[in-house]
């Protein structure tokens, strides 16, 4: 069932395929994620798709390490990762400094502490987009 907004149950509910994926996604930030996602792919991650998005696992994992989102409601499109989790998988140094390449390649559109949200990632300028995906796929 593709992913739909249930009133219900005040969330999305479904699978949201590829074609929904990037439907919903804006034109710069869809085509950045499909460069994104194939990077994880070659990289040995897993996509695993979901009601609002896909989530990213690395290798032999089961737990996700991030969420790549197109625009819903008040949310624009982002990437997500939580930092608690991220911590136990990868150890703190190596979520530190995952998460100041992220700083340094997004910039203003890099939102948060705990909870890193990366805003909009495809109006950044192609050499920061590069950089992102560099601290990304470095990770794995």
């Amino acid at each position: 069932m593709p992913s739909h907004y249930d009133k219900s149950k005040n969330c999305r509910v479904g699978t949201m395929d590829e074609a929904q994926f990037y439907a919903e996604a804006g034109a710069e930030s869809g085509a950045y994620f499909k460069a994104l996602l194939t990077a994880w792919s070659k990289s040995g991650s897993t996509l695993k798709r979901g009601a609002g998005g896909v989530g990213v696992r690395g290798e032999g994992k089961e737990v996700g390490f991030c969420f790549v989102a197109p625009a819903f409601r008040a949310k624009t499109d982002r990437i997500e990762l939580g930092c608690s989790q991220l911590k136990k998988q990868i150890g703190e140094a190596k979520c530190g400094a995952l998460v100041e390449s992220l700083r340094a390649a997004a910039g203003d559109q890099c939102k948060g502490q705990s909870m890193i949200s990366i805003m909009d990632p495809g109006s950044l300028p192609a050499a920061k987009q590069k950089a992102l995906t560099k601290a990304f796929t470095g990770l794995l």
